[in-house]
């Protein structure tokens, strides 16, 4: 399904969402629904319905990736809240299990891992590989990267990826960094080489 028709089922679903989310989707402490990418069905090229928010501090780029995360599927969390849930200080993200963890605790599930490759050719075709597989089931994959889209960050920095395009060789990136929010579209390569330690969370 191409973009066009996503935004197009979007617009459609939203009465009709509402009515199928109110007695699966819960809203526990901290957190409110919102429409899920799974609920209204969405498969193929494009961009998952998903909520941009930019980080609130400079350290919390994990959390702000996180969430990113979760509003496609349905769930909208604080950045405060996730931040304290993984742990996250002055000098970021302890550990990535930690997010692994928290994206798994408030959507109920098992499904996230932490996945790391041991070559740069097995990196790239994996991401790729797992970022359709996800996005298809409406699911966002999140990068931890030391560049990306023109920028270095040393430290090492959460993005997430909410989309792909041209068979899986183009990613639709959300990036917490950017204060307007807006998508890129980066070629899957170009993602692939800025990953930290060749590992991300899907």
């Amino acid at each position: 399904m191409k973009l066009a028709k996503i935004t197009g089922v979007m617009a459609a679903a939203g009465v009709a969402m509402t009515i199928l989310t109110a007695p699966v989707a819960l809203a526990a402490p901290g957190e409110t629904v919102v429409p899920a990418a799974a609920e209204l069905g969405i498969q193929g090229e494009g961009v998952l319905p998903h909520e941009f928010q930019v980080q609130k501090t400079g350290y919390w780029c994990s959390a702000a990736a996180a969430r990113i995360a979760l509003t496609a599927r349905g769930k909208r969390v604080e950045q405060s809240t996730l931040a304290s849930y993984m742990k996250v200080t002055t000098n970021g993200l302890p550990n990535i299990k930690n997010l692994e963890n928290a994206l798994d605790h408030y959507t109920g599930s098992t499904y996230y891992q932490v996945k790391q490759w041991s070559t740069d050719a097995q990196l790239l075709q994996k991401l790729k590989a797992d970022v359709v597989y996800n996005a298809n089931r409406g699911h966002a994959v999140v990068i931890n990267v030391i560049r990306l889209n023109g920028r270095n960050y040393s430290g090492g920095h959460y993005a997430t990826i909410v989309g792909y395009r041209a068979g899986g060789n183009e990613f639709a990136v959300s990036d917490p960094a950017y204060a307007g929010g807006k998508l890129a579209w980066l070629s899957a390569s170009n993602v692939s080489s800025g990953i930290k330690l060749r590992r991300y969370v899907a």
